[in-house]
This record gives C-alpha cells, structure tokens and sequence, in this order.
C-alpha cells in the first residue's frame, strides 16, 4: 500500500509555502508520496478520504487567513458539516506567525480547533513558530517536525527491510534544459505576465510615476518617499494596499554572474532555459513552463537578497568535495547546528549571494537544477495608500531600508529601495487589495474616530482624511467630524511627513491633531505620552460617544505601549480589550 502523506498550505507572503515544500522534500526520507499545494487548490472534498495531512499556515491582517486559504477556511466553517466529518484523518499543523502581533498565529490556531471539532486527530500538539525568537522559525519547527516524523513512523511503520534515509533521494524539483535560441516562441513579455497573473491575479494593472519626493530632511538618516502614481480609471477606498513587485537591482544581477563566470560554468546571462516536471506532486508553475534567459530569472524572478534558509545550506553540501566547508554546511541542517546558522545567517542578514562567495568551493559544483532550489522567489510587497481617489493620484508612503550590521556592506531592503530609483516616467505593475481596517466612512456618520500612525504609520490614515476633506470642504458642517490623529516622529524638521496636509486639515477643523516629536526636547516623547496626556479628550471621545481607535505602524514596540496608554487614559484595561474583541479598536502593523 502507497505511503501517502498530503501537505498543503496557506502562505501570504511565501514563507509558509516554502516551508511545506520543504517538509515535502523530507517527507521522501520516510518513503511518503503526496501532493504539496496552497489550501485553496485542493480539492476539501477529498479530505475525508484522506489519512495523514499535514498543515502549514501563516497568518495575515488582523488574525485572518492567507488569501490562499479563503475558500478552504470558508468550507471548513460550513454548520452543516457533521461533527464526525474527519474522524478518519490523523492530521497536524503548523503556525508562521510574529509574538509582537496581537494574535500571534491566530489562523493556525483556528484552524487545528476546527479540525478537532470536526474529529480529526492530530498527530502532535500544534507548532507555532515565532519570527521574533532569537532563533527564528527554525527555533520551533526543527523539533516539530522531528516530533512529526517520529509519530509518523508509529502509525505507518516501514516495510521490513526498510530504513528511513539520511538524505532524500533527490533535492531538485525540476530538470532545467539549456535551449537554443530558436526554440523560442514566446516574447520576454509574455512570459513576464504570466508571471504577473501568477504572483497578483487577473486585476493586475499598469500604472505610470508621476513623482518620487523625498519626505525627510537630507540631513536625517531615514530616507522615507512619497510615491505618485497616474490613477486614471483605478478606484480604492481608504485603508486599502498597494501591492507590488520589486525587482533586483542591476549590481546585484551583475555580481551573481560574476560568480558564474568565477567558476567557468557552462551557463551564464544568455543561457536560456526550460523547465521540465520531475514528479507530479511537484508539476512546474504555469510562470516557468516557457523558455526564459538566465538574466531575466536573475532580475526579475529570483530574490537574490533573500537571507538562505536551512534548506539552502544542505543544497549546497551535495557535490561539495572540500570536507571542511561540507561539514560546516551539514552543522548549519542539524537541531544543534541552528543557533550558529542564525548568527552566521539571520543576524547579520547575510544575502544568498554572499553566501555563495564565502562557500565558493561548494558553489563551484553547483549546477542549473540545484540554482533552481538555493534560490526563492521574489516575493510581493504591500504598502498602505496614501491617497484617495479624489485627490487624483496613487500615492505610498515608503521608508526606505537601508542599515549596517557586522557585515562590511550596509544591507538594503530589496522593494523599498526599488522603489526609491523609480523615476519619473517609469512603470510599474500592481494591484490593489482590501486593507485590514475596517474604518465607518459614511458621510453623515458622527463615530468619533481617532487614530494613532507613527512614521509611516500615517499612511492609511491621511487616505482617510484626505477623502473626508475633498468630499466636505464645501459643507459648512466639515467641523463638526471627529477626527483625531497621534502622529509621531523624531523631529518636526526631519521627519514630519506630510506636514502641510496635517496642517491645513488641523486649519479646516475637520481634524483634531496632537504630535510627538521624539528628539525635540531633552526628553524622548513618544504617541503613547500624547495619549495618556490627553485622558479627558479620549474618555469623551471612546466611552461616551462610543469611538473607534485605530493603530497603524511598526509592530515591534509601538503597539503595545499605545494600548497600555490607551488602558492608562481609559483607566479600564477591560474596557479596552471588549474595544478589540468588538473591532472598535484596530491595528494593522508590520515588521
């Protein structure tokens, strides 16, 4: 009887989608055939059917399930579905999430909740990995999934003879053909927006840079953007994303096919290539399936500043005949080999490029189908609007990454740096999503609604306002619409973005604004100061005319200080929990 283990996945930003892969790959040492795909590409109604599943989900928003996942999460809640309906799987899951969330891993969560009550049995207790710990994910799912294998192996024993492997019998997913160039029958832009509708979906639209301004004085280290885009026939509503694409920047390009050409291998920038399905559990992405030049993978597919995972590093060993180095690379896959790899790998944020040049022995034996495993896929990126509509442009506001760590070389963030050499002129692609706030925007509405957006936290926020000012600045009743912003930052002449806009909005009465400039004063004054100073103001504003309290920013520190202020000014910490439970109190925050 076949061994059949099934993985499956909701991913948002690809994370938890490599990691199922990557269970997939191991699932091989342990003789499993299965599929490996997103939840909602699998068919739920072969559930029952199944025996041994294993889970692998992030979570996204405020506590919500991956976008791939919706449709599987929907049915699954299904109240017709009897409570026996899964008694025959033996299933377990696994949670991607960030402790300095407030529901840290809370679609995993549910998820294994729902499956019990639906019968199912679960193999090993739910693993929730923490993208905070010093160790990072691997600080959880390393022993889980040892834990895994080991009950696995109690309910499916081997065959008699039989030996779980100490490698998996291969470590590629597909075969990689060099063509020649007369093979060729689809144009580079093609190809280009079949990957577009892979990554984004089928409302992709084109847009064009009006202007890339610099919001920070040139003085200050942080260098934060705000980016106008053309949006003619493209309508959106405040609190809703930008999602793009990044691409990787020439030098980068330029240094991985130095090291190609390092070690004279026999494929290079003009190589083109063809993909071509192994195995039926893991077919090529509709993307891949046409014929593509190197360098265009190079700049517009691989993530070449993408920090290697675990898997990289056992890529890497295979064909490595220097002992050392392979020793070095096998340590780096061990359960105790996992605090050095962070320091080695995470902490200095050290790119795969890098790592190639340090491990240049074991590179040197690399070739086309082992390229196609070391390195990720460019990930889309999300960014708060800015704008309405009626303000007649596209508008996100960027901070740009930029900063130092051991290593010689400062480390940049791929997207956001992207984004700050878009010119005038250029053109990109994106698409618009629903944003996680869920802010009242009746016109006649009398909601109190205040709001707390730090730094570039101020983005969804000014989407709002700005909407609110175009829609009544020719109503004499504009004052009497209870808005209120914390907006913070370091310095009033540094970082005060979009100051003039606060400014005039404050001068029309339609907003009521209290800042915080960190760095003014002897003293640091951060928002959460502002909040407790102003108790009075926010008891009227929350308790007795019932106002909703939203919170947008960088998710390490800022969120909980503001909701021990808010707790504080309220002087009710209950009462600020039923705000949570109740969506009067949002937050969309990111790392």
């Amino acid at each position: 009887m076949a061994r059949k283990l099934t993985i499956l996945y909701g991913s948002q930003t690809g994370y938890a989608q490599d990691l199922a892969e990557y269970i997939w790959r191991e699932s091989k040492r342990y003789y499993f055939k299965g599929t490996v795909m997103s939840l909602d590409k699998y068919d739920i109604q072969q559930l029952i059917y199944e025996k041994f599943v294993v889970f692998v989900c992030s979570t996204t928003g405020q506590g919500e399930e991956p976008d791939n996942m919706k449709t599987f999460w929907r049915f699954l809640l299904r109240k017709s579905l009897p409570p026996d309906s899964l008694c025959s799987l033996n299933c377990a899951v696994l949670g991607m999430g960030d402790s300095s969330y407030e529901k840290f891993n809370f679609a995993a969560k549910r998820l294994n909740k729902r499956l019990q009550q639906l019968g199912a049995n679960l193999l090993i207790p739910i693993g929730l990995c923490d993208d905070q710990h010093d160790l990072g994910p691997s600080a959880v799912y390393v022993n889980w999934l040892n834990d895994l294998w080991n009950e696995l192996l109690i309910r499916a024993p081997l065959p008699d003879g039989l030996k779980p492997l100490t490698e998996t019998p291969r470590q590629f997913r597909w075969n990689v053909e060099i063509v020649k160039t007369h093979k060729i029958t689809e144009s580079i832009e093609n190809v280009y927006e079949n990957y577009r509708d892979a990554v984004f979906d089928k409302t992709t639209f084109k847009t064009t840079v009006i202007e890339n301004r610099r919001t920070t004085a040139e003085e200050h280290f942080q260098d934060v953007r705000l980016i106008s885009f053309k949006s003619d026939l493209l309508n959106w509503q405040p609190g809703d994303v930008l999602v793009v694409r990044p691409n990787n920047s020439d030098e980068q390009v330029d240094e991985l096919f130095d090291i190609f050409n390092e070690h004279n291998f026999e494929f290079g920038a003009d190589t083109i290539v063809q993909l071509h399905e192994i195995d039926a559990e893991m077919p090529v992405p509709d993307f891949l399936k046409a014929v593509l030049p190197l360098k265009t993978i190079a700049k517009q597919l691989w993530d070449l500043n993408a920090v290697p995972r675990q898997h990289v590093f056992k890529v890497l060993s295979l064909n490595c005949e220097d002992e050392l180095e392979k020793e070095k690379l096998l340590e780096f896959t061990t359960a105790e080999g996992q605090e050095e790899l962070f320091t080695y790998a995470n902490r200095p944020r050290r790119t795969i490029l890098e790592v190639l040049r340090d491990f240049h022995k074991s590179t040197s034996k690399l070739n086309l189908e082992l390229l196609f495993e070391i390195f990720q896929f460019i990930k889309t990126r999300s960014f708060s609007i800015a704008s309405c509509v009626e303000h007649g442009k596209l508008e996100v506001l960027v901070a740009v990454v930029q900063y130092k760590t051991i290593l010689s070389t400062p480390r940049k963030g791929l997207c956001s740096n992207w984004l700050k050499q878009l010119k005038c002129g250029d053109e990109i692609q994106a698409v618009i999503k629903r944003g996680t706030f869920k802010i009242p925007s009746e016109e006649n509405s009398t909601t109190p609604i205040i709001m707390v957006g730090p730094g570039t936290g101020l983005a969804p926020f000014r989407a709002f306002l700005l909407q609110q000012f175009y829609r009544l600045k020719n109503k004499a009743n504009a004052q009497h619409f209870p808005f209120t912003l914390f907006f913070g930052c370091r310095g009033e002449k540094l970082d005060f973005h979009c100051k003039d806009d606060l400014l005039e909005l404050q001068e029309q009465k339609l907003l009521k604004l209290f800042t915080a400039f960190s760095r003014d004063q002897d003293h640091k004054i951060y928002v959460q100061h502002r909040i407790t100073e102003q108790c009075g103001w926010l008891r009227e504003q929350i308790i007795d005319k019932s106002g909703v309290f939203l919170v947008a920013g960088n998710s390490k520190n800022m969120p909980t200080a503001v909701k021990e202020a808010l707790s504080e000014a309220l002087n009710n910490s209950d009462y600020v929990q039923t705000m949570i439970d109740t969506g009067r109190y949002q937050e969309e925050t990111w790392a």
